[in-house]
């Protein structure tokens, strides 16, 4: 090959990667730039929309453009985008480089806007020079510039277009130069770039639009030199490892759901100019520092739904609204306060999945009988309001309120509530005193309240055959008993029969206390948590004595039985019903053995023939009801009743 056809060849190939400079007249840029293979670029003098286009149509080479010494002119007669024909002076065009494969751009001096989707899709461009007259950046203008690292803008930006840097997937910094003249983040303007971890605004933005930092990787926002800010738009750092936000108090509107979701957030500094917590704001988040929620009146719906980490919630004055389950899912809640003397408005299940019974409710002391009256509200455990003794909050007082205090005593920790109300004798401390005010409250009690039975667990002992002057014992065994470490019943005598003593069985405490002239009330729990055994031996015994007014066939009765488990929970088991017959009336029981007892939610009728019987409820209705010789058993609703069997009357309560 000779030495000249070398020469061509190479000379070839450097003009295939040359750089160019050239002087251009507006419109004739196609004309100077014959080489389409160039990788660099300046030009000096004017540009219009043709040109731009013309780049992107045939240099798909390039990678550096330098537009500092380009004038833009106004052109109409550009027809690449039909929806854009007119453009206007100092306007970089609409999608002027889009997708191509530049790396570095200097923008033109005197440029003040960049139009829509003008970058787009350059994946590879990593530097950009703006000049220091640009006032608007376009729709999407850098979207998808997945190499771009950091950005500062020139401080005459004013408006930061919708989706203008979003998926800029490598940029860590985004902030604008002192004095900047930044009025606007528009919707979307930063989403979706993860690795932006530092945000700079100026301070002389006015608004964050939607979405504006949807999907970004910043950890601590704090906007408070952002003095001008005043709207923050719907869902604006959702989807953000977001920890610590504070607000500028020139903040008067945030829009819905702006944090969901954002598990790492746990501190918020409202600012104090929020009227309004909009639907969503801090739904899942992971917040557990109290929020200073001063001059707001509305909670949208979901506000703190599934906040579970936070555990004091103090409503403002102000407050008139809270939408539907604006608190619902917050299971840490441990206490709320609502200073609002009028009674805040709800919208449905606000507190959906919280235990309202554990929480106490603080409100302002002229509208307690408000708050205790209103729906949802009056659910909420009031100070001072509880039974005194009530330890496990379930609205009695019995044998499972002595075993919550013991095992606080032991080590347990419960919700706060819990915990107030277990310093039963008002000294500061949770202590065996308190056990024993319990029990006092327990065995001073003259009536226990009818409860419904909630336990198929029952406590069980024989019938009893007894002479006058003769003292027999009866032994008390409980089913089930591996499940339970306490328990309390009462146990009221027929005419004819004393209680002569007790005995316990086990390491149980115990007490029995006379509560009028025929009922005795049994108490035994454990100081160390301990079960009863489960090997059916008597839990207790009582000893009985007869006297001659022992009728010839009569019932000892174990009522209001209640059996309380490890978890302070009380459970009520059906009545123990006793068989008693006087074994020197024997004629008299040959001649009559009808007995009519409950057993559980049946009602129990023995009789020696077929006959009828009349049952007599409590509202005075009365029916028939046919027996047979034998056993009879009914199911039977709860009530008091009469039953009327051959001239004598039984009187019962199914529970």
């Amino acid at each position: 090959m000779s030495k000249k056809i070398i020469l061509i060849i190479i000379a070839c190939f450097a003009l295939k990667g040359a750089a160019l400079e050239v002087q251009n007249t507006a419109g004739g840029l196609s004309g100077i730039v014959t080489n389409h293979d160039i990788t660099t670029l300046k030009v000096k003098g004017t540009m219009d929309a043709r040109d731009f286009y013309f780049i992107a149509d045939n240099l798909h080479q390039l990678s550096v453009i330098d537009l500092g010494e380009v004038a833009v002119l106004p052109c109409n007669i550009a027809d690449r985008h039909y929806w854009k024909l007119d453009f206007d002076a100092d306007e970089l065009p609409i999608c002027s480089f889009g997708a191509m494969d530049i790396t570095s751009v200097v923008l033109p001096q005197g440029l003040k806007s960049i139009g829509k989707a003008a970058f787009a899709g350059c994946t590879r461009l990593t530097s950009i020079t703006f000049p220091n007259t640009l006032d608007s950046i376009g729709e999407c203008a850098f979207a998808g510039c997945t190499s771009l690292t950091s950005l500062t803008l020139p401080a005459s930006v004013e408006v930061v277009g919708w989706g203008a840097f979003m998926r800029c997937t490598s940029l860590t910094s985004f902030k604008v130069a002192s004095s900047s003249r930044l009025r606007s983040i528009d919707e979307a303007a930063l989403m979706d770039c993860p690795s932006l971890k530092t945000v700079s605004l100026g301070s002389t933005v006015q608004s964050l639009g939607e979405r504006a930092l949807a999907g970004s990787g910043i950890h601590n926002v704090d906007l408070t030199t952002n003095r001008k800010l005043n709207t923050i738009g719907d869902w604006a750092m959702v989807k953000t490892p977001v920890e610590t936000v504070k607000l500028p108090s020139s903040v008067t509107s945030v829009g819905k759901g702006i944090f969901l979701y954002d598990k790492d957030l746990k501190e918020v500094s409202l600012g104090g100019k929020i009227t309004a917590l909009n639907d969503y704001l801090f739904a899942g988040t992971g917040l557990n520092s109290e929020i200073d929620l001063t001059g707001v009146a509305t909670l949208g719906d979901y506000v703190f739904y599934n906040v579970a980490e936070l555990s004091v919630v103090e409503l403002p004055e102000t407050t008139t609204w809270l939408g539907t389950r604006a608190m619902a899912g917050m299971t840490g809640l441990t206490a709320l306060t609502c200073l609002a003397v009028e009674v805040p408005a709800l919208g449905e299940n606000v507190w959906q999945g919280v235990n309202q019974r554990s929480v106490p409710l603080t409100v302002p002391k002229n509208s307690v009988n408000s708050y205790r009256n209103a729906p949802q509200w009056r659910l909420f455990l009031f100070e001072n309001s509880w039974i005194k003794g009530d330890v496990n909050g379930d609205g009695e007082v019995n044998i499972a309120d002595i075993n919550a205090v013991v095992n606080i005593i032991l080590g347990h920790v419960y919700d706060d509530a819990t915990m107030l109300r277990a310093d039963v004798n008002e000294d500061g401390e949770i202590n065996v005193a308190d056990v024993n005010a319990v029990l006092s409250i327990i065995m001073g009690s003259k009536a226990m309240m009818e409860a419904q039975v909630d336990t198929d667990d029952q406590l069980h002992t024989t019938d009893l055959s007894i002479r006058p002057g003769e003292e027999r014992r009866l032994e008390i065994t409980l089913d089930n008993a591996s499940g339970y470490s306490a328990l309390q019943c009462d146990i009221t005598l027929p005419q004819g029969l004393s209680l002569a003593g007790t005995t316990f069985a086990g390491q149980h405490m115990n007490d029995a206390k006379g509560v009028n002239a025929v009922t005795t009330r049994v108490v035994m729990y454990s100081m160390d948590g301990c079960r009863f055994d489960d090997d059916g031996k008597a839990v207790f015994s009582i000893i009985v004595s007869a006297d001659a007014s022992l009728a010839t066939e009569s019932d000892i009765v174990l009522n209001n039985i209640v059996l309380a488990d490890g978890d302070n929970n009380g459970w009520h088991a059906a009545p123990c019903s006793v068989r008693v017959t006087n074994s020197t009336g024997v004629e008299d029981l040959s001649a009559r053995t009808d007995r009519v007892w409950v057993e559980g939610r049946n009602l129990c009728i023995e009789v020696t023939d077929d006959c009828t019987c009349q049952i007599v409820a409590i509202n005075g209705t009365t029916r028939p009801m046919s027996l047979t010789a034998g056993v009879n058993r009914h199911p039977m609703e709860n009530g008091f009743y009469v039953v009327t069997l051959n001239g004598k009357s039984h009187k019962i309560v199914i529970k």
